[in-house]
Order: structure tokens, then C-alpha cells, then sequence
């Protein structure tokens, strides 16, 4: 584990291995008492992997912790925390769908936002855009000369 300080806020590097129990153990040592999960998220670092990103509040002691667990690309696979804190379901199951990091042990992994036919996960850097048909704007083009009559 790897501890770091970002604007002024506590980030933890952790395996996925030990992410339940350093979860767990934020929330139940008193001098920590991280009671809130503000946010569950992914992050696509292309090569290096997919990362799961939780942000950790203690209400009693007013103190931010974030903890990063960096996935290898070919098994982009995390524990659950959703039965630690139950606010973890929803942000879980949406960092499923827009990145395609399944959490392993979650009680309802189907989908949040998309439609259950919706193929590719959106927020992932390789995920290609639709595109739609250009169309001329109806009007003048910043640059060319008026035609005189």
C-alpha cells in the first residue's frame, strides 16, 4: 500500500486483494471513521490498466480519504464494497457499464443507465463515438466574402 497526499487529502494505493479489508478498516477505526462512500469510479489509463477510484468521508471527523486499486487491462476485475457501504451499489454498477470493471460479489451487476442491448462501455478511451451526418450551416462561413450583386 502506497500513501500519497493530493491537494491537501490522504490517496492510498492498494491491490485489489486488500481493497475490502482497507475499506473495512477506514470505516471501523475510530481515529478514522470514514462512515460515507462519497464516490465509486474508473478511470482508463489506456496500457496501464483500468483503476478504480473510492472516495471515503468521515462525517465525526471531517477528513477526505481516496483510495486507488489499478486493474490490469486483460482482467478488469474489483471486490464489491456495496455491502460495506451500501451507497458503493450504484456507483458500482455504474462504473460497470461506462468502463467495464465488473465487481466481483456485487448483489445486482445489470445495468443502471444503458439500455441491456447498448454494446461497448462509453467512458472508456477506446470506445468509439457515433457520429452523425455533417450538414452544411445555413448561413455565411466566417471568412469568405460576401458576393456583390
Amino acid at each position: 500500500m502506497a500513501f500519497e497526499e493530493q491537494h491537501g487529502h490522504a490517496v492510498a494505493t492498494v491491490t485489489r486483494a486488500r481493497y475490502r479489508e482497507v475499506v473495512a478498516f477506514l470505516r471501523d477505526e475510530p481515529d478514522l471513521a470514514c462512515d460515507y462512500c462519497d464516490f465509486t469510479t474508473g478511470v482508463d489509463l489506456r496500457e496501464r490498466g483500468l483503476e478504480v477510484v473510492t472516495h471515503l468521508y468521515s462525517t465525526t471527523h471531517r477528513h477526505n480519504v481516496r483510495l486507488k486499486v489499478l486493474l490490469p487491462p486483460e482482467d478488469p476485475v474489483c471486490p464489491t464494497i456495496s455491502d460495506l457501504f451500501p451507497t458503493a451499489d450504484w456507483h458500482e454498477r455504474e462504473t460497470m457499464e461506462m468502463f467495464g470493471i465488473r465487481f466481483e460479489g456485487h448483489p445486482q451487476p445489470v445495468s443502471l443507465l444503458l439500455p441491456e442491448q447498448f454494446e461497448g462501455h462509453p467512458l472508456r478511451k477506446d470506445f468509439v463515438l457515433m457520429t452523425r451526418e455533417a450538414k452544411p450551416w445555413p448561413g455565411a462561413v466566417e471568412g469568405e466574402e460576401e458576393e456583390e450583386e
